[in-house]
């Protein structure tokens, strides 16, 4: 008979602390060596992290205690067993290429910088000469973060640019990831404050959007199968637009509590699903659609049951708690966003103030304007002579037609609530704004990438992917190089 070999039983809890010890001393001697050290303040506390040597000292003492005590089951063993176990998960490897994505995407901003260039008549904001410190500082991430510092503030007239148009979920998270790394320490002026604000909101959009990836590839578990699910994840990492989950921006918040809230009410965890859409709600403008999207899921069911259940079996009660329930969770998106228009009132004495103020930024009410506009410049010049001319809108409407395009799709495979999203985000924005960051918008409308996954080849994922991670290649350069993208 053959012996089954038995794995190794766990270790004591001493050395599981003591290797952890290890690792986190490993991880800040490469944290420190690449960025130069960091400052940790927590109320009472202030911890100085710059000593490379000190940090690998630490480390390998540790190794040498814990393996001296306890040498079986050694650390590099237990790692790769860990990491092996850890990425054999199809969740855990959704989430760990949200993550390698992102730090891509990071990698090619700054390189970019250092070989192409900044755009100097374009550059909004410089925070620092060092253009690693200062890759975050691009565009609307200078409004996230002057409010994270300083709060909102209204200047009495409504024909300019202010912060109040900015939602404050994603500011006030930045707020919170910037304490411990110093944004707000003694004796600092406030262009260091502001780069570390934006530091902490990279590291909140990067983490947001791995728990997206991680929502995203269970609701995909349940609308298009497993088999199916990672690929969609891995389109949504890949798209071209998805390069604003790597910058202090607030797309992965609204990512996160838009398919985060969609899941739960799916599975009538209401309580879950009015926390991640009040999350969306106040994340961005458009959140508040959400609510009619989570409410259509929510009468769905009974919609379904009128239509093909018998006729002479009485249909089972609901429960008036329970429908409750559901409608304010559906309520959620909506009632963020009239909380946040009181706090607007109060500041501007318009409800709606932060709406007025899109216009600075040319959102207007102008129809389909944009569009028979964009018709009769191709039909007098030709298309290649329009995309030569305009170049940053022709890659915002390749956007919009992808969205376009997938409604049918994704109306068919994943049902009518799911194509409502995408519709209801979409066409307000185009109406009042024309291609203006309609790529964007197109990257947080996940059940895109759902509906792709679920229609096309598997042998046909690994191009696709590849053709998007060209395409976010080439964005990530005229984004981090401050070319005009939005």
């Amino acid at each position: 008979m053959e012996a089954v070999e038995t794995p190794p039983a766990a270790p004591p809890a001493w050395v599981r602390a003591l290797d952890a010890g290890a690792v986190v001393a490993l991880f800040l001697t490469a944290f420190v060596f690449l960025f130069g050290g960091f400052d940790l303040r927590l109320p009472g506390i202030a911890i100085r992290v710059h000593s490379t040597p000190r940090l690998l000292f630490i480390a390998a003492a540790l190794i040498a205690i814990r393996h001296a005590a306890h040498p079986s089951v050694p650390l590099h063993r237990r790692l790769r067993t860990g990491i092996r176990g850890w990425r054999s998960s199809a969740a855990a490897s959704a989430v760990f290429e949200a993550i390698t994505s992102r730090a891509a995407v990071l990698a090619v901003g700054y390189f970019a910088v250092l070989t192409v260039g900044l755009n100097r008549p374009t550059v909004g904001f410089e925070l620092s000469g060092n253009p690693l410190s200062n890759l975050p500082g691009r565009f609307d991430a200078g409004w996230y973060g002057g409010i994270a510092l300083n709060g909102y503030s209204f200047g009495g007239t409504f024909d300019r640019q202010q912060n109040v148009a900015f939602f404050p979920a994603f500011p006030m998270l930045m707020r919170a990831a910037g304490y411990p790394i110093g944004a707000f320490a003694p004796g600092i002026g406030n262009e260091r404050r502001m780069m570390r604000l934006l530091w902490g909101g990279v590291f909140v959009a990067i983490a947001a959007f791995a728990w997206a990836a991680w929502y995203l590839w269970r609701l995909g578990c349940d609308l298009i199968g497993e088999a199916r699910a990672g690929p969609a994840v891995a389109l949504l990492a890949a798209y071209p637009f998805a390069l604003f989950y790597s910058a202090p921006y607030s797309e992965s918040l609204f990512l996160l509590g838009s398919v985060a809230a969609i899941y739960h009410v799916r599975r009538e965890q209401f309580a879950a699903a009015a926390a991640f859409g009040a999350l969306a709600g106040f994340a961005r403008p458009n959140g508040c659609f959400l609510s009619a999207v989570l409410a259509l899921l929510v009468v769905q069911p009974f919609v379904d049951r009128a239509r093909t259940g018998p006729r002479d079996e009485p249909a089972a009660p609901v429960r008036a708690g329970r429908l409750a329930a559901a409608l304010l969770a559906a309520a959620a998106p909506g009632l963020a966003m009239l909380a946040f228009s009181l706090f607007v009132h109060n500041l501007t004495g318009s409800y709606f103030g932060w709406a007025r103020l899109h216009e600075a930024w040319g959102r207007s009410y102008g129809g389909l304007a944009p569009v028979a506009r964009a018709y009769g410049w191709i039909t007098d010049e030709g298309l290649l002579h329009v995309m030569e001319g305009v170049p940053y809108d022709t890659l915002n409407s390749l956007g919009l037609i992808f969205a376009l395009g997938m409604l049918w799709p994704v109306a068919r495979r994943l049902g009518p609530a799911f194509a409502l999203f995408i519709l209801v985000n979409v066409v307000p924005p185009m109406l009042a704004g024309g291609v203006l960051s309609m790529g964007r918008v197109t990257a947080t409308l996940f059940p895109l990438f759902l509906g792709l996954a679920a229609s096309v080849h598997p042998r046909a994922v690994t191009p696709l992917v590849t053709a998007f991670a060209a395409g976010q290649g080439l964005l990530a350069v005229l984004f981090f190089t401050w070319r005009p993208l939005f």
